[in-house]
């Protein structure tokens, strides 16, 4: 029986640690999964991205990525819109992707109105984990 060369081997080892995967999980719209017109010019938004990683994936989450993306947008955005989740693998370490676009709930109400924009929400059931939305 022949034994394995160390050069087999390492190439081995190389190919399973260096390989990753990447999928598309979802495309969202304001934390949706129905596409809505929102009449808002994009430009005021921040292109964004979060991540949610760990080892085996363990721990990891679409939320917290979210949450990454908003919070690296900074202080004044506080919702995504047009975003994309991706998951990521690679051998023992993956998670989630979001990228999207972050925008400020003050500048949506400014240019909707306050009532246009509770109204906006409940034809569409849009989903406020806290109901932290700034509404001043």
């Amino acid at each position: 029986m022949k034994k394995f060369k160390p050069t087999i081997l390492a190439v081995l080892i190389a190919v399973l640690t260096l390989s990753s995967c990447s999928q598309r999980l979802v495309d969202f719209t304001v934390i949706s999964s129905k596409n809505h017109a929102i009449n808002f010019d994009l430009e005021q938004g921040k292109a964004t991205t979060g991540k949610s990683m760990g080892v085996f994936a363990l721990g990891t989450n679409i939320k917290d990525a979210m949450d990454a993306a908003i919070v690296a947008a900074g202080p004044q955005y506080d919702i995504l819109i047009n975003g994309v989740v991706r998951s990521k693998s690679y051998v023992f370490y993956g998670g989630f992707i979001v990228e999207g676009t972050a925008v400020s709930s003050r500048k949506l109400i400014a240019s909707l109105g306050l009532e246009g924009f509770e109204k906006w929400k409940k034809e569409n059931n849009v989903f406020v984990p806290n109901e932290d939305v700034a509404t001043e």
